[in-house]
This record gives structure tokens, C-alpha cells and sequence, in this order.
């Protein structure tokens, strides 16, 4: 159950050998505590984390050899405008020959970072007297963005199933007004690990079309679905009229593993969305940066043999996560992800007297996220970061079944 997907064992073998990469079984606790980054130093040397989206395996090597290649060089010079440096055309031929869309080069924008580019949005696309609608639980940030630019929320909670998470159109339906404007998706969704069907996508492609609304399509997790939920489907492509009122956000920094690195996309749809965007000066909405945007390039160009390897990790990774609670703790309820390496975990059944990402933070010492951070529904849930090594996930998930057999007796 839990082999290599998407390509058999002697592929694997070829790709670690052609690529001099770590087997990611290799990588150990102690090895892992050794990063620098926010996820490994934020709380002591003695937990484990599991809140931010932060891969524990190393970038491909085309990304390594660039940054030793800048290092040794010196030149750290300013990067040539996106256009110019024909990442525009690029991301165009990337989204055609991997989801089939194949969007306008001219209505490429850079930003420096995906959550800058939702506050833009936020501000840009919807005045204060008018509504943001947004799929709960959601990234955190974008409840951040609302609440602090003043615009009005409005949920459309995801409903749990036994399988999958169901929309409920008809709750959607009846959230619209006269003061709804912004459609705010998150596709693939974060943190439910929702990949989104075309026939889903359509129905609220038709809702936004009826209502008059523009969208913003948080799509920076679109390499990352797995095998048993198709290709991902960008919102634009479903047609020319929808494409037209969508701004979408890409970036290669979370599939490929370069959080540190600031670099986003965004398309407009039309030119009048890009007017929306216009009216702040560029000062205010970033651009491209010498490291991001030639990072970019060497990952969409030379390491998709990389991000297929990672992605059936991930997978068997999953599928072990999915198999441990269920053997394990079995009053623990997730809803397998069709996509991202973010576990969205019920606890409710627990019935603790606390936040169960304190409990677990206190009790196993696992730092996960508060499912309270991601809104309406994630009260009594934890957001959980499977993309280490099997040995640290086995260790990360051991300490919480031993915290709650010390709570049970």
C-alpha cells in the first residue's frame, strides 16, 4: 500500500542516481534539526514541527547549483523585469502543456510574495463597502487580509463527507447579495487538501458568473495532487467569460520547496483587472527579485523530475498517515488529501479541555496548527505538515498516540 507511486522502483533508483539526491528515508531527526528555518527553530530542540508548509527535503540540485553558481560569482545584481526575463512565457507554456490552459503572456504580472499579493487583491478588488466570499476553513492569511484591510467576510464552509469535502452550493448561493464582489478560492484548497472537480469548479464558475463577482484563485499548490484526483484545473480555463473576471496566484516556491525565496505570479484575466491592480504603484506591489525569479525559471525548466519524485513521497507518505491513525487513533478524523502535504485533522471526538494543538504541543511535543487560525470549522482541528521523512512521521505521529494513552489511562 504505501510503495512508490507514479513510476516503478527501478525509475526511482535511476532519478537518485542521475541526481546525486538524499533518499528522503535518509533524512533524520537530528539532521532536521539542524535547519535554520522558521519551522525547526521557532519552538525548542525538543519538538517536532508540523504547522508551517515547509518540505524537510532538500531543493532539486539545477536550484543548488544556481544559488552556489550566485554565491560564487557575486552577482547579486537587480533581475531584469519578468517580461523581459520571459518568465511571462514560461509560466504560459507550463500551465498549456500541464493543465491545458494556456494563458495570455501579457497579462503576467511578478510580485514579491503570494500573501502580498492577497492583500492587493483584497484592496484592489473589493471596496469596503462590499464582500469577500471564501471557502472555510481556509489559509489563514487571507482571513488576515480581510480582517485588517476592513472588508466583510462571508463562509461558505466545506462540508465534511466520508471521503471527500462537498461544497455546499446551495449555502453558497444564498450568501450572495448586493454588497458580494470578491470570490476569494483557494484551489487546490488549503488547508482541506481538496483538489477541486471540473464539474465543481463549473457549478461555481456559473454562481460567480449569475452574481457579477471577480475571483482571486489561490492556485500555488497546483503541482501538487495526487494520482486519485486527476490534474489539477485552473478556474480560468473553464471559459473564456470566467477567465476575464479571474486573477490568478502561482508561484513554484511550495511545490518545490523554496518558501524563503520571495517570488509570485499573478494573471489578470482582462485588462480592466489589471487597472484594479494598476492603481497601486509598483513600490507598493513588489516585482521580481534577483534570486526568485531566476529560481523560478531553473525549477519550471529542469526539475520536474524532481517534483515527480517528491510528489509520490508525499503520496506514500499519505497513505501511511491515513493507515497509522486509523490503527492508531482512530477517534483522530482526516479526510484523505487529493492533494498538498497539509493533513487537516478532526479531535473533537477527544473531547480535550484544550485547544488540541496545544494539548499536542504541551503533551507529545508536536507543533501543529491551530485548526481555530483557518476560521469558520476549524475549531477542535489541527493542521499537519506530512513532508519529512517516514522515520520523523513515524516518530511525530508515536508521540501523539502516546500523549492520549497517558490521557485515557
Amino acid at each position: 500500500m504505501f510503495a512508490i507511486k507514479c513510476f516503478d522502483v527501478h525509475f526511482k533508483v535511476l532519478y537518485l542516481i542521475r541526481h546525486a539526491v538524499m533518499n528522503y528515508d535518509e533524512i533524520t531527526l537530528e539532521q532536521a534539526q539542524k535547519s535554520l528555518g522558521l519551522k525547526w527553530t521557532r519552538y525548542g530542540p525538543d519538538v517536532i514541527p508540523s504547522w508551517i508548509a515547509d518540505m524537510d527535503y532538500p531543493v532539486a540540485n539545477p536550484i543548488s547549483d544556481l544559488l552556489r553558481s550566485l554565491a560564487d560569482s557575486g552577482d547579486l545584481s537587480y533581475a531584469p523585469n519578468m517580461h523581459e526575463g520571459q518568465l511571462a512565457q514560461l509560466f504560459s507554456q507550463r500551465m498549456q502543456n500541464r493543465f491545458d490552459w494556456m494563458p495570455d503572456p501579457a497579462g503576467f504580472d511578478g510580485m514579491t510574495d503570494l500573501v502580498q499579493a492577497i492583500y492587493i487583491a483584497v484592496t484592489a478588488l473589493c471596496e469596503k463597502d462590499q464582500q469577500v466570499i471564501m471557502q472555510t476553513p481556509t489559509y489563514h492569511p487571507i482571513l488576515s487580509a480581510c480582517r485588517k484591510m476592513n472588508r466583510e467576510m462571508v463562509f461558505n464552509p466545506l462540508v465534511p463527507s466520508d471521503n471527500e469535502w462537498q461544497i455546499d452550493f446551495d449555502q453558497l448561493r444564498e450568501c450572495m447579495g448586493s454588497k458580494s464582489r470578491l470570490f476569494l478560492l483557494v484551489n487546490p484548497h488549503n488547508p482541506s487538501g481538496k483538489a477541486f472537480r471540473k464539474d465543481e469548479l463549473e457549478t461555481i464558475a456559473n454562481i460567480v458568473l449569475e452574481n457579477d463577482l471577480v475571483v482571486v484563485s489561490d492556485e500555488i499548490h497546483c503541482d501538487l495532487v495526487y494520482s486519485n484526483a486527476g490534474p489539477h484545473i485552473p478556474f480560468a480555463s473553464i471559459s473564456r467569460e470566467v477567465a476575464e473576471r479571474t486573477v490568478t496566484f502561482n508561484s513554484a516556491t511550495k511545490s518545490h520547496n523554496m518558501g524563503g525565496i520571495r517570488c509570485a505570479i499573478a494573471h489578470y484575466g482582462s485588462e480592466s483587472l489589471r487597472k484594479r491592480f494598476d492603481r497601486f504603484p509598483d513600490g507598493m506591489r513588489g516585482g521580481s527579485n534577483a534570486i526568485g525569479n531566476r529560481a523560478t525559471r531553473i525549477a519550471w525548466e529542469q526539475c520536474d523530475d524532481w517534483l515527480e519524485y517528491t510528489i509520490s513521497y508525499l503520496e506514500a507518505n499519505r497513505d501511511y498517515f491515513i493507515d497509522y491513525l486509523e490503527k492508531n487513533m482512530p477517534d483522530l478524523r482526516h479526510i484523505p488529501n487529493q492533494s498538498t502535504f497539509l493533513a487537516w485533522v478532526d479531535c473533537q471526538k477527544l473531547c480535550l479541555d484544550q485547544d488540541p494543538a496545544e494539548f499536542f504541543l504541551e503533551k507529545a511535543k508536536v507543533a501543529a496548527y491551530s485548526g481555530a487560525q483557518f476560521g469558520l470549522g476549524g475549531e477542535g482541528c489541527i493542521r499537519m505538515n506530512f513532508a519529512t521523512s517516514r522515520s520523523i512521521l513515524s516518530e511525530k505521529l508515536d508521540r501523539m498516540k502516546r500523549s492520549l494513552d497517558e490521557v485515557h489511562g
